[in-house]
């Protein structure tokens, strides 16, 4: 804990040593096409040495004041107006002209889509698929009981059974419980993770009610839970990017892939909410915390968790040094979906291979 204080107070006294100073990449473009997959974190990168400040230099522009302005085909243009940095776009109305098109409502409507601030297509089942749900509401859920057909998997269009009144009408989904989190710093429950399996319509309301199945995105079975889906579930694809705020500290808990180790653009689970503070957008730079090496009686360089219990009852009687490795920067993070007491997390930088365990820390 001594040690993520320091990495705080020195990363605070840097931040405020340089906050006015928005750093320029010096081989970024002078101008820059805009093309399909792009995503607004990406094109900050070529311009900025820390894109997570691209509302900065957006904001000195009214012409980007808001990112769902930005769409394939624009031309992103660096210049510079009394010193300051800013972005503009340049021939934009010509091919927008080109993508109008008339509504069946009478309204003009735009057939580009705006570029995302994350890739989509990492994150897009996060968005959708995973819940995480406290031991309170996980036992007021619904459960499937069974179905007409005498089987173990259900498929498309089966009829299925679920020990509750249900509203007719009413979309739901079908959830297995995947695994549960605690805080690797104080043991605390953290939620459990649910995962999607399928989505049911309910056509029958009564003590036990009847619901077919319209999609199947895994194995649905009895014993899954069943939550209500909310109208037009879309959750947003633009998150303002920001520093998280130093007083907030965090671990990684879990990778969404189930592995030890991490890649850029794959998803971690994080230690911390909205009752932290925590909100999509914020942005952590990951440290691997410093082992503890020990030099024994015999000048020999040994870990602590390699020496034997004899060994380790001998130190206490035994004159030795402990020294503490510095930690080591790992690359940086990006939350894009926050429930209570954990958050989801998209890494956005990679220097090194993220791990479970991993402190993070404001960038």
């Amino acid at each position: 804990m001594q040690r993520l204080i320091l990495l705080l107070v020195l990363s605070f006294l840097a931040l405020t040593a340089t906050a006015d100073v928005l750093k320029i990449k010096k081989n970024s473009p002078t101008n820059y096409v805009v093309v399909k997959g792009d995503t607004l974190w990406d094109i900050s990168a070529k311009f900025l040495k820390s894109p997570w400040r691209w509302p900065e230099i957006w904001g000195y522009n009214s012409q980007i004041a808001d990112p769902h302005w930005i769409y394939p085909g624009d031309i992103i243009s660096l210049i510079y107006v009394d010193g300051k940095p800013r972005l503009t776009i340049s021939n934009r109305n010509k091919k927008l002209k080109k993508q109008l098109k008339m509504s069946p409502h009478g309204r003009i409507e735009n057939k580009r889509q705006p570029i995302p601030t994350l890739p989509l297509s990492d994150i897009s089942n996060y968005l959708t698929h995973q819940q995480i749900v406290t031991n309170e509401q996980l036992e007021g859920l619904s459960l499937v009981i069974g179905s007409e057909r005498e089987t173990l998997f259900y498929k498309l269009n089966d009829i299925i059974y679920v020990n509750q009144k249900l509203p007719v009408g009413g979309q739901y989904g079908i959830y297995r419980h995947d695994r549960s989190f605690r805080s690797p710093a104080t043991n605390d429950f953290l939620g459990h993770e649910l995962e999607l399996t399928g989505v049911a319509r309910v056509v029958k309301s009564a003590k036990i009610s009847r619901l077919k199945i319209l999609s199947i995105n895994s194995e649905v079975k009895s014993g899954q839970m069943v939550m209500m889906l909310a109208d037009n579930d879309t959750l947003p694809a633009f998150f303002m990017p920001q520093a998280a705020p130093s007083e907030i500290l965090s671990t990684i808990v879990a990778s969404g892939n189930h592995y030890q180790d991490v890649g850029k653009n794959n998803v971690v689970i994080i230690d911390g909410g909205s009752e932290q503070g925590i909100t999509a957008g914020h942005v952590f730079s990951v440290f691997r915390p410093g082992s503890v090496q020990v030099i024994d009686e015999n000048n020999q360089v040994r870990a602590p968790q390699t020496m034997r219990k004899y060994d380790k009852l001998k130190s206490y009687f035994v004159s030795r040094d402990e020294l503490e490795l510095p930690d080591v920067y790992r690359g940086k993070l990006m939350v894009f979906r926050v429930f209570n007491k954990v958050s989801y997390a998209l890494v956005t930088e990679l220097d090194r291979p993220v791990h479970i365990g991993d402190e993070l820390i404001n960038p």
